[in-house]
C-alpha cells in the first residue's frame, strides 16, 4: 500500500467509528498528515520538507530531487497521465499520484501500485462528489483557493460530510494554529502546502502545530452503520453529540 496513503488512513481511523454504534476503543495515531507540495528543481525546498513533511508533492512528471528525500514517500502531480509515464513513475519509487479527474484516463483507476488522490473543485456538484465514494480513489484533495476564510471552511466541512475519504485539504503555509485546528475540526484528514527553498521555519512551526492538535476532534462523531433504503442509496442515523 502506498506509504502516504496508509497515514491518511491512520488518521481517518483515528477519528470516526467502526461498523456498529459502541465507540471504539482509543487508538493512538496521527493527528493530520503533512504534505509539502514543491517545484521540480528546488533541492532546498525538498531538504527543508524532508525534515518535517509526511509527504512531498513534485509538480510535474520529473523526479529529479526524488532521491534526496531518503523514506519520505513523494508523489507527482499531472494534468494529464499514461501508462508509459505511471510506469516509469513505478519503477522510480512513486508512491502517489494527485490528478486532475477531467483530465485523467479511466484506465489509472485499474491502478494499484501507486495511491490515487483525486483533486476536486469545490463548485463540483453534490451528486458527482458523492459519485467519488463508488469509484476506486483512495483519497480526496479540496482545490480551489488556497487563502483560509469562513468559506473556505465552509466547503471543508461540506465535503467531509459527503465523502467517506480521507480529505487533505491546499492551504497556505503560513497558516496560524488555530486555522490548523480549524480544518482538523472540519474533518481534514491531512494539509498540502506549497514550499519554496527559504521555508525551513515555517514549515518547521506547522509541523509543531499539527503534532500538539488535540487527541479528538471536537465535531460531531460520524456513524458508520448505515442503513438501506428502496432508492438504492444510504441514509446515515441522526448524529449524536459527544459527551
Amino acid at each position: 500500500m502506498s506509504k502516504l496513503l496508509d497515514k491518511l488512513n491512520q488518521v481517518s481511523r483515528g477519528s470516526t467509528q467502526p461498523m456498529g454504534f459502541r465507540k471504539a476503543a482509543t487508538q493512538k495515531s496521527p493527528r493530520m498528515v503533512l504534505i509539502a507540495a514543491l517545484g521540480e528543481g528546488d533541492d532546498r525546498a525538498a531538504a527543508e520538507a524532508k525534515e518535517s513533511a509526511d509527504a512531498v508533492l513534485i509538480e510535474g512528471a520529473g523526479s529529479q530531487i526524488a532521491s534526496s528525500l531518503g523514506e519520505v514517500p513523494w508523489g507527482v502531480s499531472l494534468a494529464e497521465v499514461n501508462e508509459k509515464e505511471l510506469s516509469q513513475l513505478k519503477k522510480t519509487g512513486c508512491d502517489f499520484l494527485v490528478f486532475d479527474t477531467e483530465k485523467a484516463p479511466l484506465t489509472l483507476l485499474e491502478e494499484e501500485g501507486l495511491g490515487k488522490i483525486a483533486e476536486v473543485e469545490p463548485s463540483l456538484a453534490d451528486g458527482l462528489i458523492r459519485a467519488i465514494g463508488q469509484l476506486p480513489i483512495d483519497a480526496v484533495l479540496v482545490g480551489g483557493e488556497v487563502s483560509l476564510s469562513v468559506h473556505r471552511l465552509m466547503v471543508c466541512q461540506h465535503l467531509a460530510n459527503l465523502v467517506r475519504k480521507p480529505l487533505v485539504v491546499l492551504a497556505p503555509l503560513g497558516m496560524s494554529k488555530e486555522d490548523l485546528n480549524g480544518l482538523w475540526e472540519a474533518g481534514m484528514s491531512g494539509v498540502m502546502v506549497k514550499v519554496e527553498g527559504g521555508a525551513k521555519e515555517e514549515l518547521s512551526g506547522l509541523r509543531q502545530a499539527i503534532d500538539t492538535l488535540p487527541p479528538s476532534r471536537r465535531v460531531k462523531e460520524r456513524v458508520e452503520a448505515s442503513l438501506p433504503y428502496p432508492g438504492g442509496e444510504e441514509i446515515t442515523p441522526v448524529e449524536e453529540e459527544e459527551e
